[in-house]
C-alpha cells in the first residue's frame, strides 16, 4: 500500500507532467509558483523524472542577474498514444508523442458503408498495423484514443450512431480488442480540447469552437477554463437547432434544422437545383458532364472567382452568423474558432460573417469577442486525443505505470 509520503510524490509528479505538457517547457521556478511544494522537493522530484527519462533540459532562461534557471520539458520519446478519428467514410489513424506531434504518417482508411461489426475488425486491423509498422516501442504505448461522431452518452459510453450495438459501451467493446486503455470520446470535444490545449484557444477561460464541415455544424465548448459536457455529454448538438426556415427534412428526423443549410448535401442540392433553372455558373459544364460534385469543386469555383459560388456562400454566413450570435449573446465567450472543411472558403465566408455581426449582435459582446479560424485543420481530432489519453493516465495514476510496461 503506498505510504502518504509516496501518494504526495506521485502527486507532485502527476502535476509536473500535466503543467510541463499544457505550457511545453517551464523551469523550476516557474513550476514552483504552479505547485503547492517548497523548492527542495520540487527539485529532488524533477531530479527523479530526470533519471527516469520522463523530462528533458531544453536549455537555460534569460537571467536577470542571478543563476540561470535550466528550462525543462517532457520527453517527447517517453511515452506515445494511438490516435484514431473516425468519420464517415474513413478512419484517419497516426501515433503521436507527448509534444503533440504525429510520429507516424496519418493512415487514412476507407471504411465505405459497411456493417458495424466489419468496421470493428477494419479498427482492430489498422490500429495493430500502425503499431506492428511503427518504430515505437511497445512498452511505451499510454493506450489508444478515439473520437467518434454521433451522439455519444458520456455516462453509458453508449454511442448512437456508430458500431451498431447501442447497449453496450463503446470503449467496453474496443477494451477487449486491444492490450491498451481504450478512451472515445466525440469528436467535437477532441476538436475542441486540442484547440484550447495547443491552438488558437490556448490559456482562453471561455471559448467555443464552431466545427462547420461537410456533414454539418457542431460546437464545443471551455467554460471557466474547463471543457463542458454536460449531464451526458452530449452538448454542441447546435446543426440540429430548427432556426432555418425551409421546411426541410434533416437527417436526423427534424424539419429546418440549420444543418439543411450549412452542409456539403445541403450545398450540392441547391447548386444542382440553381443549375436546373439557368444559373450561371462554372459548375454548370461539369455537372451537365454526369460527373459528381463534391465540396473541391465548388471550393476551386470559389476561389476561381465565380459569381454564384460566391454569392452562395454569403447567404450560408447568413444562417451561420445567427448561430454564431445566439452563441455570442447566451455565452459570452472570449474567442469563437471555426473549422471543419467549409472554413477552407477563407474570406469568402469569413468577411460575410463579419458584416452579418456586425448587424445582428449586439456591439459590447462582439467587440469582446475573438473570431478567428483553426491553424490546426484536420490534425485537431487526433491531436485532442492525446490530451484525453493524458488526463485519464494522469488522474488514474497510469502514465508512469504504462509507460514502465
Amino acid at each position: 500500500m503506498q505510504s502518504k509520503q509516496q501518494s504526495k510524490q506521485q502527486s507532485l509528479k502527476n502535476d509536473i507532467v500535466r503543467h510541463l505538457y499544457y505550457s511545453g517547457q517551464l523551469t523550476i521556478p516557474m513550476l514552483h509558483k504552479l505547485v503547492n511544494y517548497t523548492v527542495p522537493t520540487l527539485c529532488k522530484v524533477m531530479e527523479s523524472l530526470l533519471h527516469q527519462q520522463v523530462l528533458v533540459v531544453t536549455g537555460k532562461a534569460a537571467s536577470n542577474g542571478g543563476r540561470c534557471a535550466y528550462t525543462y520539458a517532457l520527453n517527447a520519446s517517453y511515452a506515445s498514444c494511438v490516435v484514431v478519428c473516425v468519420e464517415r467514410f474513413t478512419m484517419r489513424i497516426a501515433i503521436a508523442n507527448l509534444r503533440n506531434e504525429l510520429i507516424t504518417p496519418i493512415a487514412a482508411v476507407n471504411i465505405g458503408i459497411t456493417t458495424p461489426n466489419e468496421m470493428l475488425k477494419i479498427l482492430q486491423r489498422s490500429v495493430h498495423k500502425i503499431i506492428n509498422e511503427s518504430r515505437v516501442d511497445r512498452k511505451h504505448v499510454l493506450g489508444i484514443s478515439i473520437a467518434i461522431p454521433g451522439l455519444t452518452d458520456k455516462n453509458s459510453g453508449i454511442n448512437y450512431n456508430y458500431f451498431g450495438d447501442v447497449n453496450r459501451p463503446v470503449s467496453e467493446i474496443f477494451s477487449k480488442m486491444f492490450p491498451y486503455p481504450v478512451l472515445v470520446q466525440h469528436d467535437m470535444d477532441a476538436m475542441t480540447l486540442a484547440e484550447h490545449t495547443i491552438g488558437l484557444g490556448k490559456g482562453v477561460e471561455n471559448m467555443l469552437y464552431l466545427y462547420v464541415g461537410g456533414t454539418g455544424i457542431g460546437m464545443g465548448m471551455v467554460l471557466n477554463g474547463k471543457l463542458y459536457l454536460g449531464r451526458d455529454g452530449m452538448v454542441g448538438e447546435i446543426g440540429h437547432i430548427p432556426i432555418a426556415d425551409n421546411n426541410k427534412l434533416c437527417h436526423c428526423g427534424k424539419k429546418g434544422c440549420i444543418e439543411t443549410e450549412i452542409s456539403e448535401s445541403a450545398i450540392v442540392a441547391k447548386i444542382l437545383e440553381n443549375i436546373q433553372s439557368g444559373a450561371n455558373t462554372m459548375l454548370s459544364s461539369y455537372v451537365k458532364s454526369g460527373r459528381y460534385l463534391t465540396m473541391q469543386h465548388i471550393l476551386q469555383a470559389l476561389h476561381s472567382g465565380d459569381t454564384f459560388t460566391i454569392n452562395l456562400f454569403a447567404q450560408m454566413s447568413e444562417h451561420l452568423s445567427k448561430v454564431i450570435t445566439i452563441m455570442l449573446h447566451l455565452l459570452n465567450p472570449e474567442v469563437i474558432i471555426l473549422g471543419g472543411e467549409l472554413t477552407a472558403a477563407g474570406q469568402y465566408l469569413t468577411f460575410p460573417i463579419q458584416q452579418h455581426l456586425n448587424r445582428l449582435a449586439l456591439p459590447q459582446l462582439l467587440k469582446s469577442c475573438k473570431i478567428t479560424t483553426s491553424t490546426l485543420g484536420t490534425h485537431a481530432p487526433l491531436l485532442g486525443n492525446v490530451a484525453f489519453m493524458l488526463e485519464y493516465t494522469l488522474n488514474n495514476n497510469k502514465f508512469f505505470g504504462a509507460a514502465a510496461k
